[in-house]
């Protein structure tokens, strides 16, 4: 039984109400209840310290012991004082009502503490008699049984749980039954499904074990259950997030090691094409090679940036350039049965982002469009200027300004507004497990907050999606620095790389433009050869990914040694591909990332000699 209120008045109240009972029944059945005329008042304290606790059992004890002196045991008018033997009942009675309030009123607390915390844990709980039949339920068992307490109590506990094998969908033994008939706890069973009252299906790990007594003799049973569904799911989502972890350490140490063999393609290609006449019928070959090396680097940029591995590198970028340059891709990617549609302006303005990364944006974009088109629709990237005032720049969470905004709308099934609500959230997805990883759109928020842009979605179910992003345009556009002739030197370079192609065409490149080479494939080699011509080095080239000493290692020994030497590090690898030292100090400020060109490494070594020394 529950109190029906928490109220000290209304506890009193209560009990002057049942002293009041018990006194009128006693007063018209007197004569059936001569001479136990008590009892009747210990009845009434029994109900008030039930319902109301201590309190009210102590009040209806002080009105029943006034009712039963009064009434019973006084005197006549006139006659003498009450006898001694009336006294000690009276006495006798008060310590019956007192010990009575006391007992029930701690009994009716300690079911209450237990109720209340069976009723608070997170777990379900289901307690039956020894019967099997159903006693207590705490409100996560009504949840997801679906059945309230006051319908299942009395009920067999198998008729309320349902419960199958989750891999063959096979009925699973009762466990309270289990647990009773075998008078021993029931172990977890770990791949069970429970079916509630209106048919949902729940993943659910239970347990279940007898109740004894203090004599040891099983008086019920107890199963505690608790619904998997969302810990599953973060453990899918973990193992997702470990598995995409690895897959992109392989993209990028696969990309960091394309690099290097696209720096000799293209680097030879280079060489090549500037000993070949432009009338030359071979010149046009050694140009597809070159391109071919190009779109290969693009490949490798999208890697590292699948990979993580990519550090964001903004610079002042043509977003229509861009995205023409990707919709070969982009074709590839969406398949025949969707139409892609360009709608670039002419004369955009430039923003200031990391070209990969944008990159990658409209690829996660254009790969959410196609899921959401299954069997055919059409794919619109839109460009376009954008002037924000003070109003339209406040609904989008931006600074008034000028912007350029990019449109990527599709025809598929739309989104509805609580799917919408939580649509950048990490490993938040709609698609099926193992689908998707549900980092895309994140990813696609971080880059665009990255470049100091916004993103903003808007979609209906049935009516397609559009996802509009606004990048801050650049007000003075740089201009593009006039070719000049590439300056020869006379420096002595010392080359250190574990890749004898890269290695092989740096020498050749810097000796045909007169720097003094010499060369070593390990950093103890290195060291090796610094200390014989530690005189004439200049300068040293040295790659960072390398066995046994890393190029940063090899750097900073060197620089303890010669703290004016001049270091140029290069790598086909980002951040976290080589090392701690590079993540946590940053890139060095001479650096050269492969693939690169003769060009592109004539200027650097230049630029990095004629440097003043920091």
């Amino acid at each position: 039984m529950k109190a029906l209120r928490k109220s000290p008045l209304d506890g009193s109240i209560f009990a002057l109400a049942a002293t009041a009972a018990a006194l009128l029944i006693t007063l018209l059945l007197r004569p059936l209840l001569a001479p136990n005329l008590f009892l009747l008042f210990l009845a009434a304290v029994w109900v008030s310290a039930w319902f109301y606790g201590r309190t009210a059992g102590l009040a209806a004890t002080a009105a029943s012991a006034f009712a039963v002196m009064y009434f019973f045991l006084r005197p006549e008018l006139g006659g003498a004082a009450p006898a001694w033997g009336s006294l000690v009942r009276l006495a006798i009675f008060i310590v019956m009502a007192a010990l009575i309030t006391w007992i029930t009123a701690s009994w009716r607390n300690s079911r209450r503490l237990l109720s209340s915390t069976l009723s608070s844990i997170g777990d379900a709980v289901l307690a039956t008699d020894c019967e099997g039949c159903i006693t207590f339920l705490n409100p996560a068992a009504e949840t997801l049984l679906g059945w309230p307490l006051s319908e299942a109590r009395g009920r067999r506990a198998a008729e309320v749980l349902k419960l199958a094998d989750e891999k063959s969908h096979e009925p699973v033994e009762d466990p309270i039954g289990r647990a009773l008939g075998e008078r021993a706890a029931v172990a977890v069973h770990e791949h069970a499904v429970l079916t509630s009252r209106n048919g949902a299906a729940v993943p659910i790990e239970h347990g279940a074990s007898p109740v004894r007594d203090g004599a040891g003799r099983v008086t019920g049973a107890i199963l505690v259950f608790r619904d998997v569904s969302k810990r599953r799911q973060l453990e899918e989502q973990a193992a997702h997030a470990q598995k995409m972890e690895a897959v992109g350490r392989l993209a990028g140490g696969v990309a960091g090691d394309f690099n290097n063999v696209l720096t000799v393609i293209t680097g030879y290609a280079e060489l090549l094409r500037a000993e070949i006449p432009a009338q030359d019928p071979l010149h046009r070959f050694v140009d597809e090679i070159i391109y071919a090396g190009e779109r290969a680097a693009a490949l490798t940029r999208h890697l590292l940036a699948f990979s993580g591995g990519s550090s964001a590198q903004p610079r002042v970028i043509d977003l229509n350039g861009l995205v023409n340059g990707i919709e070969p891709m982009l074709h590839r990617l969406l398949g025949q049965n969707i139409e892609l549609i360009l709608l670039t302006t002419p004369g955009l303005g430039r923003v200031k982002a990391d070209p990969s990364q944008i990159e990658q944006v409209i690829v996660n974009l254009a790969t959410n469009a196609r899921d959401a088109m299954p069997n055919s629709g059409k794919l619109v990237i839109e460009t376009a200027n954008a002037d924000l005032s003070d109003a339209p720049a406040k609904n989008l969470g931006v600074k008034p300004g000028s912007y350029v905004m990019l449109a990527v709308s599709d025809t598929g099934v739309g989104m509805d507004p609580e799917t919408r609500s939580r649509l950048f959230e990490p490993f938040f997805t709609t698609k099926a497990p193992g689908k998707g990883s549900g980092l895309g759109l994140s990813t696609v928020y971080g880059a665009i907050k990255q470049s100091d842009g916004q993103v903003t979605v808007y979609s209906q179910p049935d009516c397609g999606t559009i996802f509009e992003i606004y990048l801050p345009r650049v007000k003075d556009v740089p201009p593009e620095p006039a070719k000049t002739r590439l300056a020869r030197g006379s420096e002595t370079i010392l080359l250190v790389d574990d890749e004898d192609g890269v290695r092989k065409l740096v020498y050749a490149v810097l000796k045909s433009y007169g720097y003094d080479v010499l060369e070593a494939d390990n950093g103890a080699a290195a060291l090796a050869t610094y200390e014989k011509n530690a005189h004439k080095v200049d300068m040293v080239i040295t790659d960072v990914v390398m066995p046994q000493m890393t190029g940063f290692e090899l750097g900073r020994i060197l620089a303890d040694r010669a703290p004016r030497l001049k270091i140029l590090y290069m790598s086909g690898y980002r951040d976290n591909a080589i090392g701690p030292e590079a993540s946590t100090e940053g890139p060095p400020r001479a650096f050269l990332y492969k693939p690169f060109t003769p060009e592109g490494l004539l200027t650097k070594v230049r630029e990095v000699l004629d440097a003043r020394p920091v």
